[in-house]
């Protein structure tokens, strides 16, 4: 078996592809509006220190594993659908799915009923998240974070830099 090489810490000065998907993801965030090309810079610096900053993580504008794994987390959550009750379709049987992977407790259906909103409702709760039924991107966060929180970390990251066994 060989180790997998950890494309981290990612720090001003690098210029690698890895570079790209930090600034992919915080442009996804709407934390750099600056061309995505690869080049750790005072922007994408200052953009890594916004993100630590609003997530409670160590703010010292390194890429490390904990900030690319909420990275990660955080711009997935945003492009998740926006799920409330009354809503339908896919994007509601992929919360059902998500949340049965770790909770079991929900029919796969597609819709947004009352037992979906009660149960999204005893997670925010137990999440510390503000308690309103809704789907939106803190619920999918937190929800995300749980799912794969088994997964080990350097399988994480190499999901997330799509860095293969060397």
């Amino acid at each position: 078996m060989t180790a997998i090489v950890s494309p981290l810490p990612l720090q001003e000065g690098a210029n690698n592809p890895n570079v790209n998907m930090v600034q992919y993801f915080l442009q996804t965030l709407k934390l750099y509006s600056e061309p995505i090309d690869g080049v750790f810079g005072s922007k994408t610096k200052e953009a890594v220190l916004k993100f630590q900053a609003a997530n409670g993580l160590s703010q010292d504008g390194i890429v490390g594993v904990n900030t690319a794994i909420a990275l990660d987390n955080e711009a997935w959550a945003v492009q998740q659908d926006l799920l409330e009750e009354g809503f339908a379709g896919e994007g509601v049987k992929g919360f059902q799915e998500m949340y049965n992977s770790y909770f079991g407790t929900l029919a796969v259906d597609g819709v947004f009923g009352p037992k979906t909103k009660a149960e999204v409702i005893k997670f925010q709760k137990s999440r510390g998240l503000t308690a309103d039924g809704v789907v939106g991107a803190k619920t999918w966060s937190s929800l995300r974070s749980l799912t794969t929180h088994d997964i080990p970390t350097d399988q994480r990251i190499s999901a997330i830099f799509n860095v293969s066994d060397c």
